[in-house]
Formats: C-alpha cells, sequence, structure tokens
C-alpha cells in the first residue's frame, strides 16, 4: 500500500512538471535572435510557469537601446481573456500619448502604439492561439521586427 500512496505520487509529480518546461519554439527565440541580431544581448531573462501556463519576460540590449518581449501561454480562453483585457487597460494609457495602429497579417488579433513624442518607443500587443506576446521597444521598427520572429515561431494549433 505504502509503495503504491509513493507511485501516485510521484506520477503526480511528474504530471505537474509537464507543464512547467520551457516550450521548445520559446528556446528557439534564443537562437533566432542571435543570429539575425547579433548585437542584441540578453540582458534578463524570468520565467514562471505552472501547470497549464507558461510566461518568460526577455529583456535585451543593444547599445543604448532597449526591448522587453513578454510571451504568456495558457489556454486559448484565458489567452483571449487575458489580451482583452490588456487590450482596454492599455489603449487608455497609451492612447494619450501614443497612436494606435496594427499590424497586418500578424497573429489572430495585434495593435500597436508609437509614441507621439521624440523617443518614438513602440509596444505591440498580439494575440496568436493560446499565445499571448508584448513586445516594448525603442522604435516601432524594432518592436515589428522583433515580433515578427516571435510569431514565426509560434506552432499553428
Amino acid at each position: 500500500m505504502r509503495l503504491i500512496s509513493v507511485v501516485i505520487v510521484v506520477i503526480y509529480m511528474c504530471v505537474l512538471a509537464v507543464g512547467q518546461d520551457r516550450p521548445a519554439w520559446v528556446s528557439n527565440l534564443d537562437a533566432v535572435i542571435a543570429k539575425q541580431e547579433p548585437s542584441w544581448i540578453v540582458s534578463e531573462k524570468k520565467v514562471n510557469d505552472a501547470p497549464g501556463y507558461f510566461n518568460e519576460l526577455l529583456k535585451l540590449k543593444s547599445g543604448s537601446l532597449g526591448l522587453q518581449i513578454h510571451i504568456e501561454i495558457s489556454t486559448s480562453k484565458e489567452a483571449k481573456e487575458a489580451f482583452d483585457a490588456q487590450k482596454r487597460a492599455f489603449t487608455d494609457i497609451l492612447q494619450m500619448t501614443g497612436t494606435r495602429s496594427t499590424l497586418d497579417g500578424v497573429g489572430d488579433e495585434n495593435f500597436m502604439f508609437t509614441e507621439k513624442d521624440k523617443l518614438k518607443g513602440a509596444s505591440v500587443f498580439l494575440l496568436q492561439g493560446n499565445v499571448v506576446v508584448k513586445v516594448f521597444a525603442s522604435s516601432a521598427e524594432i518592436a515589428r521586427r522583433f515580433t515578427k520572429y516571435v510569431v514565426d515561431l509560434i506552432p499553428q494549433e
């Protein structure tokens, strides 16, 4: 009986661990960036995960330029709800200082805010299946480029 209990606990722990692995396509992003953008160096990486959920923040630098990529993976319903909530919240905040646009043919839904001031920073928000991606960059061109690297790696459902 004790052996059965131990086996059940081990199986349960293995099941929990399955949801915590970094998806291969997210790992491939590091290699794509290193190859396509050798001047961009990862300055920080934070991973939060739980069964059925994965979140990674990747901060990169190239000289004085900065970039952040947030990747959140959950169920399709949770991803859509998160994207819609972020769309409302960030629109309320960013429309005062930025211009809203979309990226044609990228993800299921997306929007981008480009700052109106001299800095011209940009924020991209994207939903593709069960993945929500946010890219914050020092220019719209950089934001578009890095968003495409992520989207090209997301597996098609």
